[in-house]
């Protein structure tokens, strides 16, 4: 009985039914400017999260660990990074904003500065130098600009219309950036911030891309699976 008790709670509780905050501009589906302005207010506002909708934190943005193993480009490195937080959603700006009514959400963003700052464990190679290290790391991007186009899949619940995620891309620049981490030597530091150019080219998709984009993937499906259609947009 006990089981079976859990399990209705359990059912009610993921089942039930969530809303936007008031202030939240809604706006119709395909409506991009008011989905840009609305988006861009939410951002500057909420980017520590609203728990009504289980919108998690953006700023910083945290992961309790990822495990890296990339082997090209400039550095290559088969390790784990702990306690990671993204500093820098707060300043972001969308620039566009669109494809929820052709179910291909594709967000253009800017920001000044991303920041990162974790604990690592490594094995790698830097430009052609092996290095065995842990410790704490700070790593800078500036001027930093992207594009994610997210497949979005349409499915009805108990007689709602809700939307979830199904895989994702991304592209991204930056000007420049600077990396600082204990655990190696203060030349391996330089070397690597001297050929921060080579670095970011190299792999840039795969650090801040790949890894990264399936945890925002995820905090966008937390919200979509919850909060039915009728509630995301105007009718």
């Amino acid at each position: 009985m006990l089981k079976i008790f859990q399990f209705i709670v359990f059912f009610v509780a993921f089942d039930k039914i969530l809303a936007l905050p008031n202030d939240i501009e809604k706006c119709r589906i395909n409506d991009e400017n008011c989905l840009l302005r609305s988006s861009n207010k939410v951002l500057k506002k909420y980017y520590r999260g609203i728990t009504e909708i289980d919108l998690v934190p953006l700023d910083p943005f945290m992961v309790d660990k990822i495990k890296i193993n990339h082997d090209y480009g400039a550095i290559k490195s088969n390790g784990t990074v702990y306690n990671i937080k993204l500093h820098g959603f707060a300043t972001t700006t969308i620039q566009k904003i669109s494809g929820f009514d052709k179910n291909l959400l594709e967000i253009y963003f800017k920001t000044p500065k991303f920041s990162f700052t974790g604990f690592y464990k490594a094995n790698s190679d830097v430009l052609g130098f092996p290095i065995n290290a842990e410790g704490n790391f700070l790593m800078n991007f500036y001027d930093f600009a992207a594009k994610i186009s997210i497949k979005l899949e349409r499915y009805t619940r108990n007689g709602k219309t809700y939307l979830k995620t199904n895989g994702y891309d991304i592209s991204s620049t930056v000007r420049t950036g600077d990396l600082n981490s204990s655990g190696v030597s203060p030349a391996v530091n330089w070397l690597v911030n001297a050929s921060f150019d080579l670095v970011i080219k190299s792999s840039l998709k795969s650090y801040v891309g790949d890894l990264w984009t399936v945890y925002y993937e995820k905090a966008i499906n937390a919200v979509l699976t919850k909060v039915p259609i009728e509630e995301l947009f105007l009718s």
